[in-house]
């Protein structure tokens, strides 16, 4: 439907008064009134005018000052999250076929279903899973249901004894950091730490991990101070231990 001639379309009714730049200054004030960085025509980054010819949603004067916002916001968010307490979870299982090991344990369940620890696990903010070389395979393809885990390793030495091929010497952990935040003070994906039994702990139980095992697991989980740390499956209790030995020396 066409206006008819000699009168002004009324949907376009003053239109004609408002410049094109006004109109882009509009749109971005409409779009940013929330940004407190924001100014009209100042760059959101450098401060510098904003081009003519840039979209009128801009706040940027240029594809680099866009970028290095983003980065520093997305760095700003980050250390935002890190700073909230986090849920943690460590789970030192029975291996896959070795539970029988543990049937004197006087909480021994027989074999672990680890098709349902991974899914108890994931309600956690950041876990660790102990697990076997022998084992990884299987838990892993278990796992690929899930996000954001990685795999380390723990090289602990091998156990003298007769086999049919190579000793085992170390044990993978599979492990979902609860925090992800540049820092230059990362630990390595590696502990080379050889372990030797704890023969006078009482609560010694096969396969228990040393202290420095459970500090490497604490910095690989971006554990700090004020986080709440779950052992699933305490055994000697020595993850429980370092844990509060860790939050009391800060």
């Amino acid at each position: 439907m066409t206006s008819r001639p000699g009168r002004p379309d009324a949907s376009r009714a003053g239109e004609a008064d408002v410049s094109v730049p006004a109109r882009r200054d509009a749109s971005r004030a409409a779009a940013h009134d929330a940004s407190p960085e924001y100014s009209r025509d100042a760059c959101a980054w450098c401060r510098n005018p904003i081009p003519e010819d840039a979209r009128s949603d801009s706040i940027t004067c240029s594809q680099r000052c866009r970028q290095a916002r983003w980065r520093f916001n997305r760095q700003v968010e980050q250390l935002e999250a890190a700073a909230q307490p986090k849920r943690l979870a460590i789970a030192d299982p029975p291996y896959p076929g070795l539970a029988f090991y543990y049937r004197d344990h006087v909480d021994y369940g027989g074999e672990v279903d680890h098709a349902s620890l991974l899914q108890e696990l994931d309600a956690y903010d950041g876990w660790a899973l102990c697990t076997s070389a022998q084992a990884l395979p299987a838990v892993l393809s278990l796992a690929s249901s899930y996000d954001g885990w990685r795999v380390a390793a723990w090289v602990r030495g091998s156990r003298a004894g007769e086999s049919t091929g190579p000793l085992s010497s170390w044990e993978p952990v599979v492990y979902k950091p609860a925090r992800s935040v540049v820092s230059g003070d990362q630990p390595d994906d590696a502990l080379v730490f050889t372990a030797r039994p704890r023969t006078t702990d009482p609560r010694r139980v096969i396969g228990a991990k040393p202290a420095a095992f459970a500090s490497w697991v604490f910095q690989l989980l971006a554990a700090r101070q004020g986080d709440e740390l779950d052992d699933l499956f305490p055994g000697s209790g020595g993850i429980g231990r370092a844990w509060r030995a860790a939050c009391a020396t800060g």
